[in-house]
Formats: structure tokens, C-alpha cells, sequence
């Protein structure tokens, strides 16, 4: 999917997130984040449409699931591109604030 095709604004970023599928769990770099979804890092493929549950580092820690849409090798490593599903308000409150913080800062680069 290219950046046209996406409906939100992707943010390049540098974070701590964790997720699990069943029994195994990463915790590992967020690489970036939308409103819709991030790219995180792990050490083992995953199948896309694999459910997992992710907390994102937000203030406090907020828990939401989500779909592996793609993996790619990335290196020794791969990188996962994973949609939001079912996001509650309170959530959905969440990322915007955490993604909101992202867009400030890009925004005021531009006229420093």
C-alpha cells in the first residue's frame, strides 16, 4: 500500500510497543504510527490477518487489537504493518492524542 492509498497520515517515530498472538509475545520499535495503524518491528514472521493484541505507550498504557496487514523481511529482522480493529472512543482518544504530539512537533521543524 502506498501513501496515497492510506486514509491517515503516517508519523515516523522511535517507540517502545508490545504485542502478542496467543503465547508469544514482542515487545520491540514501533517504527511509525497513524490513526489507523503503525509498523513495528519483531524477530518472526507473522501471517497477515493474524489477530494480536497491542499496548501502545501512551499516558497510561493503552491496550487495542489488531490485524497484521503485511510482513516483510527487513535484514535479520521483520518489519509488520498492523491495522487497528474494533477501537473503542476511549482508544481512539488515545492514539490521536499520541499521534497529535507527533504532527506538532513535524509542524514546527518547518518554521524553526
Amino acid at each position: 500500500m502506498n501513501q496515497d492509498q492510506r486514509r491517515h497520515e503516517r508519523f515516523n517515530v522511535r517507540l517502545e510497543g508490545t504485542f502478542s498472538s496467543g503465547s508469544f509475545v514482542c515487545s520491540n520499535a514501533i517504527i511509525n504510527i497513524s490513526l489507523g495503524g503503525l509498523c513495528m518491528e519483531c524477530g518472526k514472521p507473522f501471517e497477515k490477518g493474524q489477530e494480536l493484541k497491542i499496548i501502545l505507550p501512551t499516558k497510561p498504557p493503552v491496550k487495542v487489537s489488531g490485524r497484521i496487514a503485511w510482513c516483510k523481511r527487513q535484514g535479520i529482522s521483520y518489519q509488520l504493518g498492523i491495522k487497528f480493529q474494533d477501537i473503542r472512543q476511549e482508544q481512539k482518544r488515545a492514539i490521536t492524542e499520541l499521534v497529535s504530539g507527533f504532527f506538532w512537533q513535524r509542524g514546527a521543524r518547518k518554521y524553526l
